[in-house]
């Protein structure tokens, strides 16, 4: 077994140690020992460069309750840890264990018979729901999951709290250190015997080809500074579509245009499908004197996205936070003035989405097209990490201070630690193979040197109008 449970032998813990199906132990392995300890509690020994789950810093972070709603706060969440929840007047009230990237179950209130004729507050218990489905319910495990990763946890149970749908869900609680007994116990030793096994697996797909796919956003904008509807010329589906905002009630409308081009293992063939797809577009709007807008919200209230899609990969926490330290950190040194405007809502940290067990979707970066300097130089950076992460390990955005400084867009606070992370990227043995793109994209990450998001991008691709018959090079633009 490459995966071991590690422990200081707390007395709440002899059950679930006997439906653990993986090794477990309260010494410190002998490095080499196993590829990944779950630890538990605040007071394991953790070992320089050994791969882990629950680092005892965020452990022991989340036992100071301000500390923990700060950063849930920053995070785009709305904290409640001081209120009881039996008597907070909650719609649905729902406990979510979560275990590396993932809800175990769901658990929904319900009242002792006597609730409606006490005055008093009862004792809340909480059953399974069965399929675990619905609006509330799908609501509550997203931030449940999202409320994990924020705080620097792998796994954890999370109370979550819901007063009506147009209000956003409460975080009620979250217990880094629960008493796993019963159905708990259950659940967290099966999940990380599951992990066990994809640890196995993962070590398998090092030896397909890591496949990078795309589906970056921009606006279109008219003379008078109105934005025009992608929905116009386009539909929602292919290669160039039309994507969608959720308005305050819920609605949606469809002004955003979606670049899909086809995706590769090769980053000078997914630049050329880019070029081609974004070609395609041209002919699709037809109409040249629209502005095409892209970064992260060149228009207030449009927010963009450059969401980078990779496959024969398992999205694992250990992907996801290098994706954030040495992907969105960098990029964020390019950023213009408006492009933070996005945050927290879209382009928090850790965002993505599955698509199937070998293919998911990284959701934080904005929209990265405004020129092809800077979009070889992600997509290069994006290729780099995926295929090396676990040799990356520094995670500075574990600290609170480097979060603040993130969501706040502070670049000064960020270029250090940013300088320290490329000289990491520079030892891979990969980076040689992408140095014509990174390279003049380091220059521009360094430089700090800002994108513009009022510039019409299509210029810089060489995209033609509709009625001209194409004459872009694609070489030259790789």
């Amino acid at each position: 077994m490459t995966v071991a449970f590690i422990h200081s032998n707390e007395p709440r813990l002899r059950q679930f140690l006997k439906c653990l199906a993986i090794p477990h132990t309260s010494l410190t392995p002998e490095p080499g020992t196993y590829e990944t300890l779950i630890q538990w509690g605040g007071f394991v020994q953790e070992q320089p460069g050994q791969r882990r789950l629950q680092p005892v810093q965020s452990v022991l972070r989340t036992r100071n309750a301000a500390k923990t709603s700060q950063l849930l706060r920053l995070h785009g969440m709305k904290p409640e840890l001081d209120k009881e929840p039996s008597a907070a007047g909650y719609a649905y009230l729902y406990q979510i264990p979560v275990f590396h990237l993932e809800p175990l179950a769901v658990f929904e209130r319900r009242h002792t018979a006597t609730f409606y004729h006490s005055s008093k507050p009862q004792p809340v218990r909480y059953i399974e729901m069965e399929g675990a489905s619905g609006f509330h319910a799908g609501r509550a495990k997203r931030e449940a999951v999202k409320a994990i990763y924020a705080l620097g946890l792998d796994y954890g149970i999370v109370t979550v709290g819901v007063r009506d749908a147009m209000e956003p869900v409460d975080i009620v609680r979250v217990d880094a250190e629960p008493k796993l007994t019963g159905r708990w116990a259950e659940l967290f030793a099966d999940a990380m015997f599951r992990y066990g096994e994809e640890l196995q697996r993962e070590r398998e797909l090092r030896e397909r080809p890591l496949t990078i796919g795309m589906d970056p956003e921009f606006l279109l904008r008219d003379h008078a500074g109105e934005v025009v509807f992608a929905s116009q010329f386009m539909d929602k589906e292919g290669k160039a579509g039309c994507d969608s905002i959720v308005l305050p009630d819920r609605s949606k409308v469809y002004p955003l245009v979606e670049l899909r081009p086809l995706p590769s293992p090769d980053i000078r063939e997914l630049i050329i499908n880019l070029q081609r797809t974004m070609q395609l577009a041209a002919r699709k709007i037809g109409d040249s004197s629209l502005e095409w807008l892209a970064g992260g919200m060149p228009v207030k209230g449009f927010p963009l996205g450059g969401h980078i899609h990779f496959g024969n990969v398992q999205l694992n926490v250990h992907l996801l936070r290098a994706l954030d330290n040495y992907v969105a950190l960098p990029l964020l040194l390019l950023e213009d003035v408006t492009t933070g405007q996005r945050r927290p809502k879209y382009g928090f940290l850790g965002d993505f989405r599955r698509k199937s067990s070998l293919r998911f979707e990284y959701r934080t970066l904005p929209s990265w097209i405004l020129s092809p300097a800077v979009t070889k130089g992600t997509l290069a950076l994006a290729k780099l990490v995926a295929t090396h992460y676990l040799e990356l390990t520094r995670l500075p955005l574990q600290y609170a201070d480097v979060q603040v400084s993130y969501y706040n867009g502070d670049k000064a606070a960020l270029r250090d630690i940013v300088t320290g992370l490329w000289g990491e990227l520079e030892a891979l043995p990969s980076y040689a193979q992408y140095r014509a793109y990174l390279e003049p994209f380091k220059k521009l990450v360094m430089d700090m040197k800002s994108w513009d998001e009022q510039v019409d991008f299509r210029k810089r691709w060489k995209i033609t109008p509709a009625n001209e018959k194409s004459s872009a090079d694609y070489q030259i633009m790789v």
